[in-house]
């Protein structure tokens, strides 16, 4: 039945999972990326940057990478919330029934999360004060999530619940947070063409507000539903978390259009000048 079924036996080894993710960046960054592939692919305007600013470009690079290998649950996501397939059952194809669940993907994902956060909060020598809200808020919504998860063996109605929550964050910020680190890649590589940049700013600035938007219906719908099942502890504090991340994503939107609006005031100069 639905209150037996388990979620993913990766959920019970949440700890070495990240750890494990962590040394993983960690040694893909220092080996291959710091070395070889940000100064082929950005050239001097990386090599000539101070450390900070080198490192803030790179995590742009490794949370971008990490949230497109996310991307992998999206078939899970439709087979558990539209279809209603169970997650512990395994996945099949045409001509297979592979051992992998569902569940298996989507907690790799769940864990995928706070790694991304964790990873640029120690590697970053600075970040700002809202990033970092953001970040704590998503670790700690992870964190109440696996010990609820945890604590009930990964069965009954209250685990499951709070999974499929904490999705709904984590597919909202695949979908709609990944762009931004394209988006500031491609200022460091094609800063020489504002009127590119000036639309692609205002694209992704328009999609955080769409997304944060779609979430806070989705979220609220879900919170609606489950609202009375949830313990005092997560109902007290979820909507704080909540609304920290809520603030960041719609500072991160408004800075988007702000870059946007500078870039557009760049190329009415240059067109003035003759430049453009």
């Amino acid at each position: 039945t639905l209150l037996a079924m388990s979620i993913s036996f990766l959920l019970d080894y949440s700890l070495p999972v990240v750890a494990l993710e962590l040394c993983i960046v960690f040694l893909v960054t220092r080996l291959f990326l710091e070395p070889h592939f940000m100064p082929r692919v950005f050239g001097k305007t990386y090599t000539e940057m101070d450390v900070g600013a080198r490192r803030s470009l790179t995590n742009h690079a490794v949370s971008f990478g990490l949230k497109v290998t996310c991307c992998i649950g999206a078939y899970s996501i439709l087979e558990t919330f539209f279809v209603q397939t169970p997650l512990d059952e395994p996945i099949h194809s045409d001509h297979v029934k592979h051992k992998v669940t569902n569940g298996d993907i989507l907690a790799y994902c769940y864990l995928t999360v706070p790694t991304i956060y964790l990873f640029e909060i120690i590697y970053r020598t600075n970040i700002s004060v809202v990033s970092a809200i953001h970040h704590i808020a998503a670790i700690l919504i992870n964190i109440l999530g696996i010990v609820i998860i945890v604590d009930h063996g990964q069965e009954g109605y209250l685990p499951l619940i709070e999974f499929k929550l904490i999705l709904i964050y984590g597919t909202f910020e695949m979908m709609f947070e990944m762009f931004p680190h394209l988006a500031v890649m491609l200022y460091r590589i094609y800063r020489h063409k504002p009127r590119f940049l000036c639309r692609l700013f205002l694209i992704v600035g328009l999609g955080i507000f769409t997304g944060t938007l779609s979430e806070q219906v989705a979220i609220i719908y879900f919170y609606n539903r489950i609202w009375k099942h949830l313990p005092i502890l997560y109902k007290a504090v979820g909507p704080i978390l909540h609304v920290c991340f809520l603030a960041a994503q719609v500072h991160g939107g408004r800075i988007c259009i702000q870059i946007s609006m500078k870039l557009r005031k760049e190329v009415k100069e240059a067109q003035k000048k003759g430049i453009e």
